[in-house]
């Protein structure tokens, strides 16, 4: 990874601006204007910052007169809203050291590497935050290429992918109202019919990628939101990877599982001890406030969710996080998985509106198998439907796109009901286990003796939610599935099936 070119160094003091009521933010616009020696560069930026592709944004430039924002400039005034000229002020600057030079990791290959010190400074009232961080830009060649560079620098620094561009941390720190990170749910997905089945799962890929970065500083600042959207973003990896497996390599489905398996299981402690502190405890806690301990079962969980946020913070920052994800995104985006037989080949390249009834069958299959005899079924055998009908519904999420929304959404409401109801019981068969590990050695304990009254408390609650349980899930077996076509696609032998 040898530089094609010299260093060279500036030093570069941005500063960025937008209306009163922030009318370019809302738009996933941004104008800066760049004081560069003795030039001025004004740049408009475009991009959603939860978009599928972090590393890519829209950008256009003009050189100025002098330091101070032209709505009417050439190319970048182009894209600003029309009106705005009188509006803009400046909302926070930067002012760093950017060291740049040239890479080349093969002849058709060549990246920009950009080394940024410095800090980003509010207007007015002082507020700043350092900024250290390195920018790949590429220039030529293959975008894969960035992924392959970053996972050599992480062998010499200690890197990170910051979904977040430098106006966004901008506008977080200047605005009040947003000194919490922001959660970021997960948005349908921009998929075709016609579009072929390894385009599609690379737009899911890069999708539920960009899903789960954009949640971790809220999982770091101990967001209960941020560790649950974080854990979802990694569910919603797997469901895909599941939902294609027949097309993709075993060996490259066992790295990705070994890949994300660690870090849902730390996220899912967290989460665990979130369900148990807020959504059992606390609606029980009135009723159970005369009972003795409940004060200290509620002060134990507090003790335990702080030391599992403690390995969520240390699993984000760790170094096999970072090459974990990095991994993953170069092998969505250089298609890893093209390699193989030709069958399999020859349905990659065919059109996933073909493919995706089949997949969601097989998925819908599943739930009603494991629904069978549902009066005679023991925990785990609920909680084994209640994953089916998990991984139905993220299967649904992630090809939502190509059926008719009407359609989706009676489904997926229905479904989604039959999964709160079974969601419910396993929580407290997961809090029994919880409550084990923190009475261990101590069962006639205070928190002991409260746990054994909440859980009867929400037994009783789940005996008279049973009826309603069957309901909805007899509800659910009435409502077609929207998704048939008169035709199939046989993922086996790669024909098409009446």
């Amino acid at each position: 990874m040898a530089p094609a070119s010299a260093c060279s160094q500036s030093r570069l003091i941005s500063t960025y601006y937008d209306t009163p009521d922030l009318t370019l933010k809302r738009r996933g616009l941004s104008l800066r204007v760049r004081e560069q020696g003795d030039r001025f560069i004004q740049t408009v930026k475009s991009g959603d910052p939860s978009s599928f592709d972090v590393l890519t944004r829209g950008e256009w430039e003009d050189e100025l007169a002098e330091g101070y924002p032209d709505p009417n400039a050439a190319q970048s005034g182009e894209h600003l809203p029309d009106g705005i000229a009188g509006d803009l002020q400046p909302f926070f600057a930067t002012d760093v050291t950017r060291t740049t030079f040239a890479i080349e990791p093969t002849p058709a290959t060549r990246i920009e590497a950009a080394i940024d010190q410095g800090e980003i400074r509010v207007a007015g009232d002082g507020a700043a935050e350092p900024i250290s961080e390195i920018e790949l830009e590429l220039k030529s060649g293959d975008a894969a290429a960035l992924y392959d560079v970053a996972l050599q620098l992480l062998d010499v620094a200690p890197i990170r992918i910051e979904p977040r561009s430098k106006s966004e941390r901008g506008y977080q720190l200047g605005d009040e109202a947003e000194t919490a990170s922001p959660v970021v749910h997960a948005e349908p997905i921009a998929l075709d019919p016609a579009m072929t089945v390894e385009a599609a799962l690379q737009e899911i890929g890069r999708a539920c990628l960009a899903h789960l970065l954009h949640n971790e500083a809220a999982a770091l600042a101990m967001d209960p939101e941020g560790v649950h959207q974080m854990r979802v973003a990694v569910r919603r990896i797997r469901s895909a990877i599941s939902a294609f497996k027949r097309l993709l390599p075993a060996a490259d489905r066992r790295r990705i599982s070994g890949e994300l398996a660690w870090l849902v299981d730390i996220l899912g402690r967290a989460r665990n001890l979130d369900v148990f502190a807020t959504e059992l405890l606390l609606p029980a806690r009135a009723e159970l406030s005369h009972k003795t301990g409940v004060d200290d079962l509620a002060a134990a969980l507090d003790r335990e969710r702080s030391a599992a946020y403690q390995r969520v913070e240390r699993a984000i920052l760790s170094k096999r996080h970072a090459a974990g994800m990095l991994r993953l995104s170069h092998w969505f985006e250089a298609r890893g998985w093209r390699e193989g037989p030709a069958a399999r080949s020859a349905l990659l390249t065919s059109p996933i509106g073909d493919l995706a009834p089949h997949l969601l069958d097989r998925r819908w299959r599943e739930v009603r198998k494991r629904s069978k005899r549902f009066g005679r079924l023991t925990a785990p055998q609920r909680h084994k439907l209640r994953i089916a009908g998990k991984k139905l519904r993220y299967t649904l999420e992630l090809l939502g796109n190509l059926f008719d929304q009407d359609d989706l959404q009676r489904f997926m409401k229905r479904l989604k009901r039959l999964q709160d109801d079974l969601g419910y019981a396993n929580d407290v068969r997961v809090a029994h286990d919880i409550l084990r590990e923190l009475c261990a050695g101590a069962r006639r304990s205070p928190v002991a003796h409260a746990g054994a009254r909440l859980f009867e408390w929400h037994e009783q609650a789940l005996a008279k939610a049973e009826r309603k349980l069957r309901r909805r899930l007899n509800r659910l077996h009435r409502t077609a599935p929207f998704w048939r076509e008169p035709e199939a696609l046989d993922v086996r032998s790669g024909r098409v099936q009446a």
